[in-house]
């Protein structure tokens, strides 16, 4: 990555409203086919964004890079509030197109389980993603993943359009 030296991953906070909403319009924009949202359904105000950043406080983080004071991605990674399922939890990733295969998303893995390590109530850490997204699936699996189960069909673009969804996870 050019700009790699300049590249922060830190903790988000409520100020990050506005930059994380834009930021998901952009990743929507450029891969709304890999995504669970579609353009035309992310309608989230600042103050839902706000109100979802406190909502992890508690249970997750949200993760943001940046470069200068730009947010180029996000992670946001929240623990089952269900006491048998309480030890473990699901992230979500997203990294603009311009910054994608540049490090971006491993540095935000590697954060987060940096963070899980230090929380100590998270031992597993889980996913999905769609089974047509290869780059994500190579990273995830790169970065310890294993795949645990599929949704066949599970994602529906049109008619007779259909993609699985994988499920995976790692052990922290």
């Amino acid at each position: 990555m050019k700009d790699q030296q300049n590249l922060i991953i830190r903790r988000a906070i409520e100020e990050d409203a506005e930059g994380l909403r834009d930021h998901v319009k952009q990743v929507l924009a450029e891969n709304a086919d890999k995504m669970g949202t579609s353009p035309a359904e992310f309608s989230v105000t600042v103050e839902e964004e706000k109100e979802w950043i406190r909502s992890h406080e508690e249970r997750g983080v949200v993760l943001v890079a940046e470069i200068g004071e730009q947010i180029i991605g996000m992670l946001n990674f929240r623990l089952s509030s269900m006491k048998k399922f309480s030890h473990q939890g699901i992230f979500g990733m997203s990294v603009q197109e311009a910054y994608t295969n540049q490090g971006v998303g491993r540095k935000l893995l590697e954060s987060l389980f940096d963070w899980a390590r230090q929380d100590g109530r998270v031992e597993k850490i889980s996913l999905e993603v769609f089974a047509d997204n290869e780059r994500a699936i190579h990273l995830y699996k790169n970065m310890g993943f294993e795949e645990e189960g599929r949704k066949r069909k599970h994602v529906k673009f049109g008619p007779d359009h259909y993609v699985d969804e994988l499920m995976m996870g790692k052990f922290i």
